[in-house]
């Protein structure tokens, strides 16, 4: 029989210490905050704009639709992060000549500039935290991350009972965590 916790209830067998989610949630905030506090500091950023800014970095013109799934953000937090980037001058949009009902977004010299300032201190980050791995437990890591990430979403797909069920599910839960609590942060920086 389990021991009991402190407060007389019965052990559940599953640490919460030992649970990938609020391990992967505490690592995700402790990262997220950093980037906050560089990129507010630094350039008068918030975490959805600095965000938008990096998916700009790596994808050719995508559509605020592509914005809010590279970023894990909903379209409404993306709209209004790219009308203050648009209001600084750092990104443009235009509409999409295929679809007018979508509109394509660029990043401008100005934002574009912010980003490169950006990629020391990222690329200092992730040295750091390298370097707190051997070669091997970071090769090993790497390849864990990929596993569970692919077993997640098969999870995921499974619950759902396909991929597209898998991707409306984690829309449905990015829409329902927003309404219960706007004031969360938002998952995993860049």
């Amino acid at each position: 029989m389990p021991r009991p916790t402190a407060n007389g209830r019965p052990r559940t067998g599953l640490p919460l210490k030992r649970r990938f989610g609020y391990q992967f949630s505490l690592i995700s905030k402790a990262l997220a905050q950093h980037t906050l506090l560089y990129v507010e500091r630094e350039f008068g950023l918030n975490l959805a704009e600095y965000r938008v800014l990096t998916v700009l970095e790596d994808r050719d013109r995508p559509s605020v639709r592509d914005i809010a799934a590279h970023t894990q953000m909903d379209k409404a937090q993306v709209t209004r992060a790219l009308a203050d980037l648009t209001a600084r001058g750092l990104v443009t949009q235009i509409v999409d000549r295929g679809d007018r009902r979508l509109r394509v977004v660029d990043m401008t010299p100005a934002g574009r500039a912010i980003i490169a300032k950006t990629l020391p201190f990222m690329v200092e980050r992730q040295r750091r935290l390298e370097q707190c791995l051997s070669a091997t437990e970071l090769r090993t890591l790497w390849k864990a991350l990929s596993a569970v990430s692919d077993e997640a979403r098969r999870l995921l797909a499974d619950m759902h009972g396909s991929e597209s069920d898998a991707h409306r599910g984690l829309k449905q839960l990015r829409t329902t965590r927003r309404g219960s609590s706007s004031r969360a942060a938002v998952s995993a920086d860049s």
